[in-house]
């Protein structure tokens, strides 16, 4: 009989875990660790529930159990095209980490859910092995010699559903099992976390030791008045607190911290407000990543014009602040930047009453 974990387990354990349930040296389980990890179809991944596709874009959803007696549930995940100035091309994955989030932000379609269930290290790497099948099905490449980005996936970020560093045991695992040299070898260097500016979680992620690991800050507002109108969580972490823990954090040499900063036409995108921004990151290594908002239902806000997009970018240039700015991708098919949520459950809850999420 065979003494191999589950193969939904394996997905969530690096090299030393798998040998130890197999009670064997690592030396002697790698073989059958990088086989199960690097094959397409060596394990028996989550169904794909739904697919949707457009303009490059690809949302799939994958099927997970619900609480005990309860209907089952489904991740939302995203691949992105992307293109650099000299035409290079490669795809970006973002994951969820969580179904649903408990932040509250007023602007973020997954945040109206609430928080409907933690995702295991397991179903969170299963979002990228489902991917990276899906890519390779599509391309037709060999899957071999083995390379982290032979699916011309190169980026994967923590963008998804969900606040990470709010699933922090369960995400850190994931990434362990993700950057393991003898499994699927994805570095840290490539693996962006998203966070909503939660203190404790960045500080705890510091301690780990990953410098090389990237990070991305929602930002949104460069003032706590505001900013706790539009995510909860400032009233217990602000700014001066998320600051001071970006300040303490142990970026790598060439480094930068990514902020972003969702643009609402009227709320947040005034030129004193950029000079606000500018004043804030001064001192950081940051780049901040400008991202216009994206409707959703029921909305209290509007995507701000274009006008006043590159009015809000030209007041960070000349404040000695250097950005960027998204393009939008995936919007048609609620899959762009707080966007994703599960239809059913959005249909079936009402939406989040303002101010509810941490703190």
């Amino acid at each position: 009989m065979s003494c191999d974990p589950p193969p939904a387990d394996l997905a969530g354990l690096t090299l030393g875990e798998f040998a130890a349930r197999r009670g064997t040296s690592a030396a002697a389980a790698r073989d059958a660790y990088r086989a199960a990890l690097r094959t397409p179809g060596a394990l028996a991944l989550p169904r794909v529930t739904r697919q949707e596709a457009g303009e490059g874009v690809r949302k799939f959803c994958l099927a997970v159990p619900g609480r005990a007696g309860g209907a089952g549930l489904e991740t939302e995940s995203v691949i992105i095209p992307m293109r650099n100035r000299r035409g290079e091309q490669w795809h970006t994955l973002c994951v969820s980490s969580q179904i649903g989030c408990r932040m509250g932000c007023t602007f973020c379609e997954t945040a109206r859910l609430g928080l409907v269930r933690q995702l295991s290290a397991a179903e969170i790497v299963a979002q990228f092995l489902v991917a990276r099948d899906l890519m390779l099905a599509h391309s037709g490449a060999a899957a071999t010699p083995y390379r982290y980005f032979i699916s011309g996936i190169h980026n994967l970020v923590f963008m998804g559903m969900g606040e990470p560093l709010d699933n922090f045991d369960a995400v850190v695992q994931a990434i362990r099992v993700l950057s393991e040299p003898n499994g699927l070898n994805f570095p840290h260097a490539q693996i962006t976390v998203s966070t909503a500016g939660h203190v404790d979680g960045l500080r705890r992620l510091a301690a780990l030791g990953w410098p090389n690991l990237r990070l991305a800050i929602s930002l949104n507002a460069p003032d706590d008045a505001l900013r706790r109108t539009l995510m909860p969580i400032d009233r217990a972490m602000p700014l001066a607190a998320l600051r001071a823990a970006l300040l303490d954090y142990p970026l790598a040499r060439k480094g930068l911290f990514t902020i972003e900063y969702v643009l609402l036409r009227g709320v947040n995108d005034a030129p004193a407000q950029a000079r606000a921004v500018a004043e804030w990151c001064r001192g950081l290594r940051c780049v901040v990543n400008l991202i216009p908002y994206n409707p959703q239902r029921a909305a209290a806000f509007a995507p701000p014009d274009e006008a006043d997009i590159a009015r809000f970018g030209d007041e960070l240039r000349r404040h000695g602040t250097f950005f960027t700015r998204r393009r939008t991708k995936g919007r048609d098919l609620m899959g762009a930047c707080g966007q994703l949520g599960n239809p059913a459950l959005r249909t079936a809850r009402s939406p989040l009453p303002a101010g509810r999420g941490l703190g």
